[in-house]
């Protein structure tokens, strides 16, 4: 009984398979007759089969129409911006996609086509659709695009008010990426229309964020400086200088480097010609001031208690900050250097307001800190020598002071701490000497006509 259900199973499926191949190959012989195009041939989601050429054109020309009446982008992101097939000229060639449907079938082996049409008619044979477009033009409109979305990211940004420390949270930056999402476009339109997709925008995180001034609570240190204000170049110097130590973070254990945040002092970057002393004299050059910028910070981190890892004196002490407690600098030369030693991260807020300079430093400030003092000790002073030059070109009995002599100086700083009245740490700090400047009097070897 078994064996008989086989066999009529087999003669069943026998009969299926040839009426099957009877009907393809009298559909075959049919569409090779009236030369249309084979059933189950799409071009992209448009059904053609049984169509001509021309009609299969039309047909297609009629759908993209259709399609595009509206928009043919969607570009989203936080928003919603429609792009018609206008505004990038898009187009598709109808002829061409009505010819490569006639073709499914027509090209290739006797074997080769029988697959082919075979295929399309059981499970369908799909042409896609790619449509050209002015790359230029869809440039132009993502530029458009990311003009909403683009944006500078922000530092956190500490605010100091009425003894009371607010941060202010930091704003993540946004740049649409153009090349990527012209890409993503590319890829996807032969998918259909219209195109939906997410523009490709990057986030640019802020050097500074909340969380990085979340342990800050109050001052650790200020100290302040003046200047004359009427001295426009110095000034701007000045305040340039300022301007790129406002706003820094120092992390715990880091090290920061005046030079590398404040930059070449040079005309392109906005420093004018002031005087500076090179070489022990006092010559006009580009950035004259920015070391008194260097040099008011020099005191409030000492007064923070910093750790100094790299400074030099000036060659002549400045009248901005008492005898031995300056910091000069020079590009790729001189740097002042200093680390945060503290257990939490340091901000320094730099402003010049009027003919001062406030650098103030802001960190965890502990209940009952010890008092810290900036001392000078040993002070000396050195003498200058007295040059004579003889003269032959001056008379006999008269002198020229050619060079005004100056007294040097020799100062050890020490950091001091008090706590309760008391002291509790000395700390050697420097030992600074500033030469002195020898003087020049020429006298005069030359004899009268009464001597002659």
């Amino acid at each position: 009984m078994k064996s008989k259900r086989i066999t009529k199973f087999i003669i069943f499926f026998n009969i299926i398979v040839v009426f099957s191949l009877v009907g393809f190959v009298a559909t075959n012989v049919v569409y090779m007759m009236t030369g249309d195009i084979y059933n189950g041939v799409r071009v992209g989601d448009i059904d053609v089969g049984g169509l001509s050429i021309d009609q299969a054109e039309r047909k297609i020309n009629d759908a993209y129409r259709e399609k595009t009446q509206q928009s043919v982008l969607n570009l989203v992101y936080n928003n919603r911006w429609s792009v018609t097939a206008a505004e990038i000229d898009l187009t598709i060639d109808a002829e061409l996609l009505a010819k490569q449907a006639y073709a499914v079938g027509r090209q290739g082996s006797m074997i080769r086509r029988l697959q082919e049409r075979y295929f399309a008619l059981i499970q369908g044979h799909m042409i896609p659709i790619t449509p050209s477009y002015n790359k230029d033009k869809l440039n132009d409109v993502l530029i458009s695009i990311a003009g909403n979305i683009d944006c500078e990211a922000q530092s956190s940004i500490l605010r100091y008010t009425n003894n009371i420390v607010e941060i202010l949270p930091e704003i993540v930056g946004k740049k649409v990426d153009i090349v990527r999402t012209s890409t993503e476009i590319a890829n996807r339109l032969n998918s259909g229309l219209p195109l939906t997709l997410s523009l490709a925008v990057n986030e640019i995180q802020p050097k500074i964020i909340a969380r990085d001034l979340g342990d800050i609570n109050g001052v650790l240190a200020s100290y302040s400086t003046q200047f004359d204000s009427s001295d426009k170049n110095r000034s701007e110097n000045i305040l340039i200088a300022a301007q790129n130590i406002n706003g820094v973070l120092v992390k715990s254990g880091d090290f920061f480097s005046f030079n590398t945040y404040v930059g070449l002092r040079l005309a392109q970057y906005g420093y004018k010609e002031a005087p500076v002393f090179i070489n022990g004299k006092l010559l006009p050059d580009f950035g004259g001031g920015v070391c008194q910028v260097s040099s008011t910070l020099y005191n409030a981190i000492l007064l923070a208690d910093m750790a100094v890892e790299e400074r030099t004196s000036h060659f002549r002490p400045p009248s901005y900050v008492p005898i031995g407690r300056d910091a000069t600098v020079a590009d790729n030369l001189l740097d002042f250097k200093f680390k945060n030693t503290s257990q939490s991260n340091i901000y320094i807020l730099s402003e010049v307001l009027g003919n001062t300079v406030n650098i103030t430093i802001f960190g965890r400030r502990s209940e009952n800190p010890p008092d810290i003092q900036i001392v000078a000790t040993d002070k000396r002073v050195l003498e200058p020598n007295t040059i004579i030059k003889q003269d032959p070109k001056l008379e006999i009995g008269k002198e020229v002071i050619e060079e005004e002599g100056l007294k040097g100086f020799q100062v050890t700083t020490y950091r001091v701490k008090h706590y309760k009245g008391k002291e509790i740490d000395r700390e050697f700090i420097a030992t600074d000497e500033f030469s002195p400047v020898d003087q020049v009097i020429r006298i005069g070897t030359k004899a009268s006509g009464a001597n002659k």
